[in-house]
């Protein structure tokens, strides 16, 4: 018997998505099996819900398969005949029916044909199983992923055999819902019968859009329905693919979803590469542009994000042991930025990205840097690329410096973030357009990376400016005194979040560890040191950083409500997996190994069974709460959960000093 609160995701490289319940049931409006971004439109397009399948018990009653909510609770006919689910190396689901005489496989899982994406159901019946006859009704949705789709009189039922010659026993139709979509075939593999439809099923009910506060109702079209005797030892398919859609896709730059991870002993050895195999499902190629690569932020709601793909490409790269392969991801978004940020008439992609936070130049940069310095294979900084990334990035530093990012000014007193209702850093939340943690003026994350990145040009790049490396240089020494001396909380001895120009932020959040990690010391040792510890007493948790300590008045301890009510809690103590990354190379900085081995080997083991036995298997949560037991909340997959543990498991094994 599965566990109904248990999820599954199943990724295309492109970036397309199939993801649901284990026994079915779809509770969200992002639950379906063919959630594409292949189809040219802004966001992803949820195509097909699912395939409702009845099993013929007598003459006149069948048995679903799967089982609906119409907003009673769900039917329980499909969850008693489902006897388990495997999600490795695809989705699999084995139903045992006609009394436990017939056993019968489905599996899911994308393909892409002659440049065209599609999916594939097949259906296996075991030899010793006695016949079984189903009936097949494919139900769609058609529909933007954040919308719900309702009964209308636009979309075209039609469905119409394609004349050509067959394959054995195989039938193609075509189905073409909207005027502006491509064409679908749907091919059955096997003798058959069709019968049309063209009928909408209202009212699929939603119960975790309920529960966050959005609509939870929805209709779905079903254009036919497909009858199939099934005898022992037989198995068949169900294809759909979008025909008409123009890739233009190269064949040669298609990379292979296969994770080819640096060796790790030690005991996180088999977590490391389970992680590893599991950060694939983020990495995507856009059809129209299949050089250019991404990391979707999180599944199912987010697409690719400038900071997700920075703070995640360390990580990535380790994955896929192949620093010059993410180097040239860095190449691709690099126009985009600059587009975005500075204002300049490069040619940018033509690829929906969201490169406008402050600091997404600034984790590029932090990005570059690991590849160079830490990633255990080393590219040199002599190589053609390495030049053009490290020029880029000084380009960038100088653009601040000249006031090219209407948005910053650099002042003697660090990098200042102008106010305004835009996103300075991660903790991006607003609601009715007003920041819910506002860090403008002196934040230390961003300031932190300001320096970093500079510091990193001095020691790194042999071919630097001579004037450009004469600012950074003069710069450096004269704001490490100004800037650090004004962040230090001494009442309560840790790095305070910003400083505004006249106050101190006093807050005590995560960010402060971008300071603490990097190479060019902010802090005198015996701070850095009082400040991690006030980190692991007050923010580190079983599975991840507080957002901000339960001491202060404005911590939320629980992600609930509507969006209103979540956004508000959303950094407002609110726990992130993903600074365990940056936290243990702070501690590996000022600890000796056992220290930081000790102090995150609970960590480890609580996030090891979150990804095996919680959420969305085999990933790892966007969000937990404040307050124990740190519920999972948020997007059940995301990435720079993933990546940020495999890196520092990496740390602790490799005990980088």
């Amino acid at each position: 018997m599965v566990f109904i609160s248990q999820e599954w995701l199943h990724t295309h490289f492109n970036g397309s998505f199939a993801m649901g319940s284990w026994d079915r049931i779809p509770r969200r409006k992002y639950h379906g099996q063919w959630i594409s971004r292949a189809l040219g439109r802004a966001n992803p397009e949820h195509l097909l819900l699912d395939i409702l399948e009845r099993h013929k018990i007598s003459e006149t009653e069948q048995i679903p398969l799967v089982d609906f909510d119409f907003g009673h609770g769900p039917g329980t006919s499909g969850t008693a005949l489902l006897q388990s689910f495997h999600a490795d190396p695809f989705p699999r689901w084995i139903y045992r029916l006609n009394n436990g005489k017939a056993e019968l496989t489905r599996s899911f899982r994308f393909f892409t044909e002659k440049d065209a994406e599609g999916i594939e159901f097949e259906y296996e019946l075991s030899p010793k199983s006695s016949t079984v006859e189903l009936s097949l009704e494919p139900l769609f949705t058609i529909r933007n992923i954040h919308s719900l789709s309702q009964e209308n009189l636009a979309l075209d039922g039609t469905i119409e055999k394609v004349e050509k010659p067959k394959r054995g026993n195989s039938t193609t139709y075509s189905f073409k819902p909207y005027d502006d979509l491509s064409s679908f075939h749907i091919t059955l593999s096997c003798e058959h019968r069709m019968e049309l439809l063209g009928s909408w099923y209202r009212n699929f009910y939603y119960s975790e859009e309920q529960s966050r506060g959005y609509p939870a109702k929805e209709d779905c079209f079903c254009p036919s329905r497909f009858f199939v005797t099934m005898v022992p030892g037989t198995k068949f398919f169900l294809r759909f693919i979008a025909v008409e859609e123009k890739k233009q896709n190269d064949s040669n730059h298609t990379r292979k979803r296969v994770s080819l991870s640096a060796p790790l002993p030690g005991q996180h050895s088999e977590f490391f590469h389970a992680l590893s195999r599991s950060l694939n499902a983020y990495i995507y190629q856009d059809f129209k542009h299949p050089s250019f690569e991404g990391v979707i932020a999180g599944y199912p709601w987010f697409s690719a994000w400038a900071r997700d793909t920075f703070i995640s490409l360390p990580g990535v790269s380790l994955c896929w042991n192949d620093p010059k392969r993410a180097m040239h991801l860095l190449q691709s978004w690099a126009p985009n930025i600059e587009k975005q940020l500075f204002d300049k008439k490069s040619e940018a992609l033509a690829v929906d990205l969201n490169c406008s936070g402050l600091d997404s130049p600034l984790l590029w940069g932090s990005a570059l840097r690991f590849l160079l310095e830490e990633h255990p294979v080393k590219t040199p900084n002599s190589s053609l690329l390495a030049r053009e990334l490290l020029t880029t990035l000084e380009r960038w530093l100088l653009l601040f410096f000249q006031g090219e990012c209407s948005n910053v000014e650099i002042t003697d007193f660090g990098f200042f973030c102008k106010r305004g209702n835009y996103a300075t850093s991660w903790m991006d939340a607003c609601v009715d357009g007003v920041p819910v943690t506002p860090r403008h003026g002196y934040p230390i994350d961003i300031n932190a990376l300001f320096f970093e990145n500079m510091d990193f040009l001095l020691r790194y790049h042999t071919q630097s400016k001579a004037g450009a490396s004469r600012l950074f240089k003069n710069y450096l020494d004269k704001v490490a005194k100004t800037y650090c001396q004004n962040l230090w909380v001494s009442e309560r001895t840790f790095v305070g979040d910003g400083h505004d120009g006249l106050n101190l932020d006093a807050s005590l959040r995560p960010n402060q560890l971008w300071a603490l990690r990097s190479k060019f010391e902010m802090f005198s040792r015996e701070q850095a040191i009082a400040s991690l510890e006030r980190i692991t007493e007050e923010l580190l948790t079983p599975i991840g950083f507080r957002s901000l300590a339960p001491c202060d008045s404005r911590y939320v301890g629980q992600y609930l409500g509507d969006q209103t009510r979540r956004d508000r809690a959303y950094h407002q103590g609110t726990v992130w997996p993903w600074p365990i990354g940056i936290y243990t190379e702070a501690a590996l900085k000022y600890w000796d190994a056992s220290k930081v081995k000790s102090t995150l080997a609970p960590v480890f083991a609580a996030i090891e069974k979150h990804y095996y036995e919680e959420g969305c298997i085999g990933q790892i949560s966007e969000i937990f709460d404040g307050d124990q037991p740190h519920t999972p909340r948020g997007a059940p997959a995301q990435a720079w959960s993933v990546a940020e543990t495999l890196r520092a498991l990496w740390l602790i094994e490799n005990l980088r000093s």
